[in-house]
């Protein structure tokens, strides 16, 4: 077996059992059942935005620190904060120990970056097309199988909400132990770069005293170096500029709709008396049409993001306003069907800009970050601030999302105006 091909086997294991959590399904109805004595609005306004800026916060450090540690201990801490996110779901009650689990949950969820980017130091660049691919489908097999095992123990009683914590407790534990099994990186994207020198196999010996230090200092003004040299090209380019700008907002906006969404669900089925909670099956259906609507996207040629906001402004709209919670799944999945495709087609974009290999990495932690960024903001002033009620939020999402499709057809009508109007100088010449 190739060596790349084992990596990545390795890793999408990793991935796998890291994303089976069928616990998620059902958070917000077993933060609000009997194992725990807190109000939706305290889980609304008090516990979830704690993940929300905890994530972003760490996403920072985590984002600095990854490719220097060389990727694999940030991995290991990823399982390890998962595991500590769980055992305090299941043994403690307190309001205080659940803010303790959201920040360890941004934690969780910030250092997925080392998942995500790992691959990228370990194969060739002629590699990352197919391996990227495989490490997404692995993690969108892992959260297929939350939802569809979710729904199937809660729906036949096998298991109660607090139960399934058990399930992702256990899947927690194996994928850190399966980390253990990853290949070490001994260079990094940026840091610790792989020299001419090191292409020979040459001896490394260990610098003496002062010279560890000037060495690491070294690294770190190099690695900073081209960090920005290669941000600010990437940047200067305008359709970078414009497809990352809809790749922050397009994140933003559906987590934020993600995160809050079974609340809402909650509140719509207590007041039509609606007795029974499908929240696993429309994960499980979210994930595999979202997964079908990444690979429309890689098919998909000149087609507009403009269409695909505004439809999921409508999706959200009658998610919110029908009152009806078989008519809120559906418009949920709707939004992150469009969302996977929109976001798959943005990177794409990104990526056929970019002339280093080592780019994109790069690129796409800075979209994540501020993507994370704005979602932060959105939590701070909806919910926080304004403190609006669980309708009235949704209400404020279909908004933006229009906003956001209305921004950019208006982008698009600009740049074709533009391109014409240089072809007719051009051809008056």
């Amino acid at each position: 077996m190739q060596a790349w091909i084992k990596i990545t086997l390795i890793l999408c294991a990793f991935g796998t059992l890291r994303e089976i959590r069928p616990s998620e399904p059902f958070v917000t109805e077993f933060l609000l059942g009997e194992w725990r004595n807190i109000t939706e609005t305290q889980l609304n306004r008090d516990v979830y935005p704690v993940g929300t800026y905890s994530y972003l916060a760490q996403l920072v450090l985590v984002f600095l620190i990854t490719d220097f540690l060389r990727f694999k201990p940030v991995i290991i801490l990823s399982g390890l904060s998962g595991i500590s996110v769980y055992v305090v779901l299941l043994w403690t009650e307190s309001l205080e120990w659940l803010q303790v689990s959201q920040f360890l949950y941004g934690m969780y969820m910030a250092t997925e970056v080392a998942y995500l980017t790992y691959i990228y130091a370990k194969v060739e660049s002629d590699k990352y097309p197919r391996v990227s691919s495989y490490t997404r489908i692995a993690a969108l097999t892992g959260r297929f199988l939350s939802g569809v095992s979710s729904q199937l123990l809660t729906h036949f009683d096998v298991m109660d909400y607090r139960d399934l914590n058990y399930i992702t407790l256990c899947a927690q534990v194996l994928a850190t132990c399966w980390a253990f099994l990853l290949p070490a990186v001994p260079y990094g994207i940026y840091f610790h770069r792989k020299s001419v020198a090191n292409v020979q196999d040459a001896p490394i010996k260990t610098p003496p005293g002062n010279d560890i230090k000037k060495s690491l200092r070294t690294n770190i003004v190099e690695a900073s170096t081209l960090i920005a040299r290669h941000a600010r090209a990437a940047y200067s380019r305008p359709k970078v500029l414009a497809w990352s700008a809809l790749y922050a907002v397009a994140l933003a906006l559906f987590v934020q709709t993600q995160t809050y969404m079974q609340l809402l669900w909650k509140q719509i089925q207590e007041d039509s008396n609606a007795p029974v909670a499908y929240n696993g099956a429309v994960e499980a259906a979210q994930t595999l049409l979202g997964a079908a609507g990444a690979l429309a996207a890689v098919r998909a040629r000149g087609v507009l993001p403009a269409p695909a906001a505004a439809a999921q402004a409508a999706a959200l709209l009658a998610a919110t306003g029908a009152r009806n919670v078989y008519v809120s799944y559906a418009g949920y999945v709707a939004v992150g069907v469009l969302f996977h495709y929109t976001i798959t087609h943005a990177s794409a974009k990104i990526a056929g800009q970019l002339c280093d290999d080592s780019c994109f990495g790069l690129i796409f932690g800075i979209n994540t970050l501020l993507g994370t960024g704005l979602q932060s903001i959105l939590t701070l002033i909806l919910i926080q601030t304004l403190e609006l009620s669980i309708y009235t939020q949704y209400y404020s999402l279909s908004a933006l999302y229009l906003v956001l499709a209305v921004c950019w057809l208006l982008g698009w009508t600009v740049h074709t105006c533009k391109q014409k109007q240089s072809v007719n100088i051009n051809n008056q010449y």
